[in-house]
């Protein structure tokens, strides 16, 4: 669900039609309808003419909504769009330096979100082997979490399989069939 930014100011700047309110409503009424409903979200850090304020209010967004992940992209301008023309463009190391620290609080809230399914019980769809490890299985839980284990291929790819998680590494989770 793209957020884009946190701040009214350069989600008018970025043209979006919506306040960041409405955007933040809109997920709480989600997670109020569907407990447990993981939400992952698109946001630009450093549009020509954010300010430490802008950045900061999308970091606040990011905390109140607690996504289960975020993919963070640095604005790069673009020729023949509006906003390669406005005044305010940041330089590379500011948007990278809102990017990491975005990214940061991003990864925590992914880390303790993994941290606490330790020890319970997931359904997963097994893939297959796992991309990094061909000895292993690779699955995904309902949340579009990675979970890794062992088990034979040709039984398990495509099935859908109640997993014990046993550990995190912190964006994997690690687990045994049941």
């Amino acid at each position: 669900f793209p957020m884009q930014s946190g701040s009214d100011r350069i989600l008018k700047l970025m043209r979006r039609p919506y306040k960041n309110e409405k955007f933040v409503e809109i997920c709480e009424k989600m997670k109020a309808a569907r407990p447990g409903l993981a939400i992952t979200t698109d946001i630009i850090v450093g549009f020509p003419g954010e300010t430490e304020e802008d950045f900061q209010a999308t970091v606040d967004t990011v905390e109140r909504l607690q996504f289960d992940n975020a993919f963070v992209f640095r604005y790069s301008r673009r020729r023949n769009t509006p906003a390669a023309e406005m005044d305010g463009q940041l330089t590379e190391e500011e948007k990278g330096d809102r990017n990491k620290r975005l990214l940061a609080v991003v990864d925590r809230i992914a880390i303790e979100k993994h941290a606490v399914l330790v020890g319970t019980t997931q359904q997963i769809l097994c893939e297959g082997p796992s991309k990094n490890n061909a000895d292993k299985l690779s699955g995904r839980t309902p949340h579009n979490k990675i979970v890794i284990f062992e088990g034979n291929a040709d039984r398990f790819t495509g099935q859908m399989l109640d997993m014990k998680i046993e550990q995190s590494t912190g964006f994997t989770l690690y687990g045994s069939v049941i």
